[in-house]
């Protein structure tokens, strides 16, 4: 059994965790969990918070329930994100770790919350945030610290458009030589192109990233949301291979 709290205590491990944008259905997320068997941490978006608001806002309490069955018959650790303080109660049951999106970085009565709660937060930075502004807000997350919140470096906002957003590689590296917290890379809304995932995670592990956050659906094609950016189960496999084989170069070993 995967044991959240070593990895956190851990120099040398490079974690994956993928799954899909959305939970869509018992059957998309056990696909994924038949598929890739040794990923230990899933994602999947119960509550989503879009910028369209007629689009696909995830399943509610129904992904809940979902999540609960599927822990019944799969050992894995599931992260999912929340946008509302009063999801915590009906979250908690089902989530290991919470995930803080960019668009709640500011959302300081989230955070506060949050730190009472007292489960690892992965914590992404908002999208024309500085770093600074990134570490302060980790301020309001005192009893958690540097020991369970994970830095999750999605990209930010600038000037160029080929790319959905600009992974700001040198934010990685600063952080893992100034900082104690550990430090992820999401390639697939740092590009918002499936064909990039693959490479920017081979930059996120050589910047000295502790892991990963990939976003895998069994059908990227017929995804509800961010269908551009997801990766198949088999292009998962490949990333994890590839990426085992480098690890020997700088000191890691691949969850």
């Amino acid at each position: 059994m995967f044991n959240l709290d070593q990895y956190l205590q851990s120099n040398s491990s490079f974690l994956t965790i993928a799954g899909p944008c959305a939970l869509e259905s018992k059957e998309q997320l056990e696909s994924i969990l038949k598929a890739t068997p040794d990923t230990k941490v899933i994602r999947a978006g119960i509550y989503k918070m879009r910028t369209n608001p007629d689009s696909f806002q995830g399943l509610g309490a129904a992904g809940i329930d979902i999540v609960m069955e599927l822990k019944k018959d799969y050992d894995f650790k599931f992260v999912t994100e929340i946008t509302d303080p009063r999801q915590i109660e009906t979250l908690d049951p089902a989530v290991d770790m919470y995930q803080v999106g960019s668009r709640n970085m500011y959302n300081y009565d989230l955070l506060r919350e949050l730190n009472k709660v007292g489960k690892p937060v992965l914590f992404k930075r908002a999208f024309s945030a500085t770093v600074k502004e990134w570490i302060n807000a980790c301020g309001y997350m005192p009893d958690l610290g540097e020991d369970k919140i994970i830095l999750c470096e999605r990209g930010i906002r600038t000037f160029e458009t080929t790319t959905r957003n600009c992974l700001d590689i040198n934010s990685v590296i600063y952080l893992k030589q100034n900082h104690n917290f550990k430090v992820i890379v999401d390639p697939s809304h740092a590009a918002g192109i499936r064909q990039m995932v693959k490479p920017l995670s081979h930059v996120a592990m050589a910047a000295g990233a502790d892991g990963i956050l990939v976003e895998c659906h069994p059908h990227p094609e017929c995804a509800l949301s961010d269908k551009e950016q997801q990766i198949t189960p088999a292009e998962l496999l490949e990333i994890k291979a590839e990426l085992t084989k480098l690890a020997n170069f700088y000191d890691k070993i691949v969850l």
